[in-house]
């Protein structure tokens, strides 16, 4: 039993040798039955060798019982005897502080602070309190701490409080927040550990009833030392303040509720695992007097007070009759007896006055009457002196232990009655007779108190005896007591087992019904194999597809037949229990159906394997479902990549918090990455990153945020299209996006707005035109018909050029074609009338109409008077570039030759007016010189604008 209380102490760090022996032996017992050890030699082998049962053990010590309001009765004088006198005394700026020592789950210090709540409401204040709940037990602790109780508390706790501290959560009561905020629980060992100082109130219930009278002792010194003066004590019903009645009186001896005595000086004991020889010496504890709680008067103050009334020598003793203080000439009349030093004060005065002491004493302390001994003869160093005691009782205060004061009073020296010298009378003979009748008297009477003494001597033996008894009897009670905890213990866990059994069985029953349902419900045939691949178990749906029943149960599986394609189900079975790894396939059967086929291994609690678990799931509907969606989904997909349209499937990337993130691209067909010339799949799109959004990421944030579809038409400058853009919502987290390139759509809507914009101005210009044209040959015809033929002419001209406009939607017109449809009335026969050389150029259209009408103007002037009149004839049309870029001129030159001479014109016609007005409109030069051979005509502008290379 040392090697496991050792064993125990060097695990846990805590020692149990000072427990009673009974209890560890009950306690090991039941460990040696849960571990089936035959002897404690064989379970400190194991204890030894499995070092985690250190803390079973260790919580089996830890006797964990206890409950709201036990004893009710000494709750309810606790109430009465404590709190009440600590609420009186209470000062505003003053705190409770009170100790609730092995307080295992808790409740003890719940009731505590339970009982103070209801105080301070019926007082109406709200006192600083704080209750320190300790226990080494963590698990009971943690209890403590949670503060959740189950419903079997109602038993002890009125339904009053219930509804008032407690909160009901459905299967358990837990303690409100104002209750649980007043205790704090700590892991604390009143053994070893220092205690907490100045606490108004200690509750230790059934502590001491484990522990030897040595360590009682020593804890019950430990409360007192950890006490205010005049703090309480709880103790449990079997437990006592007996083996230290000088710390502590009682205040209901039968709820064991104690109030502590005015320290006194003398050695302090440690709460020390050692020898008392080599134990330390404690410091000395001095009086105190703590606040404002209740006043305190220190013994030494009560005996100067008293000694302001009384100068006698005198002796402050307490209820015990043991000596608290003695006067300064108090030592003559003190006489201790031989042996050890007592403190009783009948013990060691003088043997004369010990009788009557004793007598006045008891009147005192149990009578609280005043006392006047009789004279008594004491034998001093000054001869025989007459003494007379004083004995009167004193208190602190009306809750204070009585005390008594003893007054020692010499009245005088003690006569004898001398012999007459005379002769013999008849007084003195009577006298004679009297002083022999009281020799007589007094002989007896001191035989008489020898007497006396020997009988209290006996009677004192007796009642050591008696106290022997008793302390049997206690020790008894706290075996008893004991066992009752155990026992209580015992029961709580047998209960709990119990219940937790009951509840299993209820949960297996329950789930066996919910198992029974789901098979049936679910129609998932389920075959159970041994590790022989026989039947164990089946389910009904498997009757349907093997040639099985109840009964051929414990036969292999290999003698059915069944009705699916495929022959191998005995050797992935086999495989199974081979490689431990699952097998899953999809199996025909013989009626056109699928069946989803499953095999694992049959694993029993304790991770083994003893089998085969077969099971058959009907997924006909589903292969018919996915057929039917892989063709969907193939002529969707066909659809989705053959659209000429781009399409986009966008998804929200939220937060944790659900806010949307980013936008993430989850699919896009063919159409959208040629259109937007980029892979899309998984590309995401956040709104911090402006270089990574696309130019329709805000269209699809508008389609998020407010779910309506949005439609618009975007530039694209990465693949620099024109995309119509369409964006709809999905559901919550996605939204489809379909581009259409409608660039060839937007610039034919340009070039139409433009024409259209063209026409209105050249409509206007050639308005103009006409107007102008008819005004100078109006000025330059005298004649009506020449006018007319003139002027039509013109118009000719001007509708010829109009036209190869128009046929080139007025983007210009090619000059090798513009002389042609210009010149081509004015040519003979002879094809070589005209001769043209130079490189391909096309003309602006403003430029095509004021070169029309220019080369119009040469080729009538020519016809009229110039090489165009004769036959022999000749006109040379040659144009070239010269120069490049911004320097580059265009130059056009008009010579005629074989004709009649040419005379310079005495007057400016129409044509030179107007060869001035296309010099000045292209930003040119026009030269004519009117040779003998022939007209010569330069026209010289930059080239542009007006006219550039052509293709042809």
């Amino acid at each position: 039993l040392r090697r496991i209380m050792g064993f125990l102490h060097s695990r846990t760090g805590h020692d149990f040798s000072s427990y009673k022996r009974a209890t560890v032996l009950r306690r090991v017992a039941r460990r040696m039955q849960v571990t089936r050890m035959g002897s404690l030699s064989e379970y400190a082998d194991f204890l030894r060798e499995n070092p985690e049962e250190a803390q079973d053990l260790f919580g089996d010590l830890l006797i964990s019982v206890t409950a709201f309001f036990r004893d009710a009765s000494a709750f309810e004088a606790l109430t009465k005897e404590t709190l009440v006198p600590l609420f009186d005394n209470l000062a505003a700026d003053s705190k409770l502080r009170i100790w609730s020592v092995g307080c295992a789950t808790g409740e003890e210090a719940y009731s505590l602070a339970i009982l103070i709540l209801e105080e301070a409401e019926k007082r109406r204040i709200l006192p600083s309190v704080q209750i320190f709940a300790t226990d080494l037990d963590g698990g009971a602790l943690a209890t403590a701490r949670e503060g959740r109780y189950p419903k079997s508390i109602e038993a002890h706790v009125s339904e009053m409080r219930l509804r008032r501290f407690f909160v009901d959560d459905g299967s358990h009561y837990r303690i409100r927040k104002e209750v649980r905020d007043m205790v704090l629980f700590a892991s604390h060992s009143a053994l070893k550990d220092p205690p907490f100082m100045h606490v108004d109130l200690i509750t230790c219930r059934n502590l001491m009833i484990y522990l030897e009278r040595d360590m009682q002792r020593q804890l019950l010194w430990l409360f007192h030392y950890a006490l205010k003066p005049s703090g309480y004590l709880f103790l449990g019903s079997a437990e006592s303040i007996d083996v230290r009645p000088e710390y502590f009186t009682p205040c209901d001896r039968e709820a064991r509720v104690y109030m502590a005595k005015p320290r006194l000086t003398g050695r302090a004991e440690m709460l020390m695992q050692l020898p008392k020889d080599h134990q330390p010496h404690a410091p000395l504890p001095r009086f105190t007097q703590d606040g404002p709680e209740r006043p305190h008067i220190p013994a030494p103050v009560v005996h100067k007070l008293a000694l302001e009334e009384s100068a006698p020598p005198s002796v402050l003793v307490d209820e015990e009759q043991r000596i608290l203080n003695l006067s300064k000439s108090a030592g003559s009349f003190i006489q201790p007896p031989e042996g050890p030093l007592s403190l009783f004060l009948p013990d060691i005065v003088r043997p004369e006055l010990r009788a009557e002491l004793r007598r006045a004493l008891h009147r005192a302390l149990n009578a609280k009457k005043p006392s006047l001994t009789l004279p008594v003869a004491v034998a001093t160093d000054d001869g025989a002196r007459r003494i007379v005691m004083h004995v009167s009782s004193h208190a602190a205060d009306d809750r204070s232990a009585p005390q008594a004061l003893v007054f020692f009073m010499d009245i005088g020296p003690a006569t004898q009655t001398a012999s007459a010298s005379t002769g013999p009378s008849p007084d003195m003979d009577h006298l004679h007779r009297v002083e022999e009748e009281l020799r007589a008297t007094q002989e007896h009477l001191s035989a008489s108190r020898r007497e006396h003494e020997s009988a209290m001597q006996e009677l004192r033996v007796a009642n050591e005896e008696l106290q022997s008894i008793n302390e049997e009897y206690r020790s008894t009670a706290e075996e008893l007591e004991t066992s009752k905890e155990e026992l209580q213990s015992i029961n709580e866990e047998l209960t709990t087992v119990n219940t937790e059994m009951k509840l299993k069985l209820d949960a297996i029953a329950s789930a066996h019904s919910d198992l029974q349902n789901l098979i049936n419900a679910t129609e998932i045939g389920t075959l159970f194999l041994d590790a022989k691949l026989r039947i164990k178990m089946l389910t009904p749906s498997v009757e349907q597809l093997f040639s099985v029943t109840d009964s051929d149960v414990g036969r292999p599986i290999s003698d059915f037949t069944h009705k699916l394609l495929y022959d191998g189900v005995e050797q992935d079975a086999a495989r199974v229990l081979r490689d431990l790894a699952p097998i899953e396939a999809e199996v025909p059967t013989r009626n056109n159906g699928w069946l989803m086929m499953r095999l694992r291994p049959y694993r029993t609690m304790d991770d083994r394997i003893e089998g085969v678990v077969l099971s058959f799931v009907d997924i006909s509907a589903r292969k018919k479902a996915e057929d039917l969606l892989r063709k969907s989904e193939e002529r969707y997909r066909s659809l989705f990549e053959a659209m000429d349209e781009g399409y986009i499937l966008t998804e929200a990337v939220r937060r944790a918090d659900g806010s949307r993130e980013a936008i993430q691209i989850g699919d896009a067909n063919p159409a959208a990455r040629r259109l937007l010339k980029a892979e899309l799949t998984g590309k995401i799109l956040r709104p911090s990153d402006a270089s990574a959004k696309a130019d329709w990421y805000e269209l699809a944030d508008q389609v998020f945020q407010t779910g309506d579809s949005q439609r618009s038409e975007l530039w694209d400058e990465t693949v620099n299209l024109w995309l119509e853009v369409c964006a709809s919502r999905v559901d919550e987290n996605r939204v489809a996006i379909v581009f259409q390139d409608v660039s060839q759509r937007k610039r034919h809507a340009d070039e139409r707005e433009l024409m259209v914009g063209e026409l209105n101005h050249r409509v206007k210009n050639m308005l103009a035109v006409v107007q102008s044209i008819g005004r100078q040959t109006l000025q330059s015809t005298d004649q009506p018909e020449m006018f007319v033929e003139a002027f039509s002419q013109r118009i000719e001209a001007l509708a010829r050029a109009h036209n190869l406009l128009t046929l080139d939607h007025w983007r210009g017109s090619d000059l090798r074609e513009l002389t042609l449809a210009t010149l081509q009335n004015f040519a003979v026969e002879n094809e070589q009338t005209f001769e043209m050389s130079g490189p391909p150029a096309r003309l602006s259209p403003n430029a095509t109409i004021s070169f029309g009408m220019a080369l119009h103007e040469l080729a009538t002037n020519a016809l009229k008077y110039g090489a165009l009149s004769s036959s022999e004839g000749q006109v040379s049309l040659r144009w070239f570039f010269d120069g490049e870029g911004d320097e580059c001129k265009f130059h056009f030159y008009w010579n005629e030759s074989g004709g009649p001479a040419v005379d310079p014109p005495t007057r400016k016609g129409f044509g030179a007016r107007l060869l001035r007005g296309v010099a000045r409109e292209l930003g040119g030069t026009v030269n004519v010189l009117y040779n003998i051979s022939g007209v010569h005509c330069a026209i010289e502008f930059p080239a542009e604008g007006r006219v550039t290379e052509g293709d042809t």
